[in-house]
C-alpha cells in the first residue's frame, strides 16, 4: 500500500471521495453502517489501520492534508455520533448489540488514539500499541487452539518427528519482520507479524493449515518461514503477469471478485505451500475494490489459476482450525 492508495481508502471508508461506484463507498467503515445490514465489518477497521500505518510520516509533518484529516475525523466522527451515541441512528433503532456497540467503541478508541500520538510525533510504536495488543488478543488463542488440537491428530511416528521439530521452534524477532517489510518495501498484516512473532513457520512439510469449507477436502499447507517466503519471492509472483495473457474473457470472469487479474502479481507473498510446491497461499497486499488489504488468496497449479480464500490471516486460522478439528488424523 503506498501513500495514494492509503489516501484513496480512508476517503472511501469516510464516505468523502467522489468516485461513488467505489464498491467502499457503500461497503466501506461509514457506508456498511448507512444502511446498517447487521454486520460490523471487521476488515474495514483492520484496512483503516494499515492506511494509518501507511501515513504514519505524513500525518507527523509540521503542515498535514486537510483531506486527511477530515477523512479521519469524518470516520470517528460519524460512526460514534450513529453507532454508540444513545441517539444515534443505529442504538435508537436498537439495531446493535451490546458486543456490537463494545467492538465499535474499541474500533474507534484505536483508531483516534493512533491519529493522536502520530499527530504528536509520538511514533509509531506507541501509536500501534493497542492495536497490537488487539490483534493478539484475537490471534494467539487461535494459535492456542491450533496446538491444543495437534497431538491428537498425529497418529504416524514421522509426523510425530515433525510435531516435535515445530514444537521447538521459535519466532521471529519484530525487527526480523521489520527487515522484511523494509525489504520488500510493504507492510505486512499485523495478524500476520503477531503469529510469526511466535511460531517462523511451522517447518517444511508439516502441515498445520488446512482451509476450505469442507474438512474432509481441505487441501494441507505448511506454514513457510520468512527466510524461505524470501527464497520463494525469487522466482514466484516476482513479476506481473495478467490473467488475459493465458486465458479467455469467459474464463477471466470466473476469478473471485476480491482478486484484481493476475497470475502472477508482485504484490502477492507466497506463506505457505503443499510439500512439493503445487499449491501455495498468498498475502495479497493489493486487491480489488471489493478485496481488503491483507486478504489470503491461493494459488492451485495444472490448471494455473487464483482464487480468494478468506478476508484475513485470523479469518484462515479459524477456519483451518474448524477443519482441523473435524480430521481423524494428519495424512500425508
Amino acid at each position: 500500500m503506498n501513500i495514494e492508495d492509503a489516501q484513496l481508502l480512508l476517503k472511501c471508508h469516510a464516505f468523502t471521495h467522489d468516485r461513488t461506484e467505489h464498491w467502499k463507498m457503500e461497503n466501506g467503515f461509514l457506508g456498511s453502517l448507512r444502511p446498517f445490514r447487521g454486520e460490523l465489518r471487521e476488515g474495514n477497521f483492520h484496512e483503516v489501520m494499515a492506511a494509518l500505518r501507511t501515513m504514519s510520516d505524513e500525518l507527523g509533518r509540521d503542515q498535514v492534508n486537510r483531506e486527511l484529516i477530515s477523512s479521519l475525523w469524518g470516520i470517528y466522527h460519524l460512526a460514534r455520533a450513529w453507532a454508540l451515541e444513545p441517539e444515534g441512528m443505529l442504538r435508537s433503532n436498537g439495531l446493535l448489540s451490546r458486543e456490537q456497540i463494545e467492538t465499535m467503541e474499541t474500533w474507534l478508541n484505536l483508531i483516534s488514539y493512533a491519529v493522536m500520538i502520530l499527530l504528536e510525533n509520538g511514533g509509531g510504536e506507541e501509536a500501534f500499541h493497542g492495536y497490537r495488543e488487539y490483534v493478539r488478543s484475537r490471534v494467539l488463542p487461535l494459535k492456542e487452539e491450533l496446538e491444543a488440537l495437534l497431538p491428537g491428530k498425529i497418529q504416524d511416528e514421522e509426523i510425530l518427528g515433525l510435531y516435535d521439530q515445530y514444537r521447538d521452534h521459535g519466532g521471529a524477532a519484530p525487527s526480523r519482520l521489520d527487515e522484511f517489510e523494509k525489504k520488500f518495501g510493504i507492510l505486512l498484516p499485523e495478524d500476520f507479524r503477531a503469529f510469526y512473532e511466535q511460531k517462523d513457520g511451522s517447518g517444511y512439510a508439516f502441515h498445520i493449515l488446512y482451509p476450505g469449507e469442507d474438512a474432509e477436502e481441505a487441501a494441507p499447507f505448511y506454514l513457510m518461514s520468512l527466510a524461505e517466503m524470501e527464497d520463494v519471492k525469487r522466482y514466484f509472483c516476482e513479476r506481473d503477469e495478467l490473467l488475459e495473457e493465458y486465458y479467455s474473457p469467459e474464463e477471466i470472469a470466473k476469478l473471485d471478485r476480491e482478486l484484481k487479474p493476475y497470475l502472477f502479481h508482485r504484490q502477492w507473498y507466497p506463506f505457505a505451500s503443499m510439500a512439493g510446491g503445487s499449491l501455495y497461499l498468498m498475502l495479497d497486499l493489493d486487491p480489488s475494490e471489493e478485496g481488503t488489504y491483507g486478504q489470503i488468496i491461493s494459488y492451485i497449479h495444472d490448471p494455473d489459476f487464483v482464487y480468494y480464500t478468506a478476508d484475513s490471516f485470523t479469518s484462515l486460522l479459524r477456519e483451518s482450525n474448524r477443519n482441523l478439528a473435524q480430521l481423524e488424523e494428519i495424512e500425508y
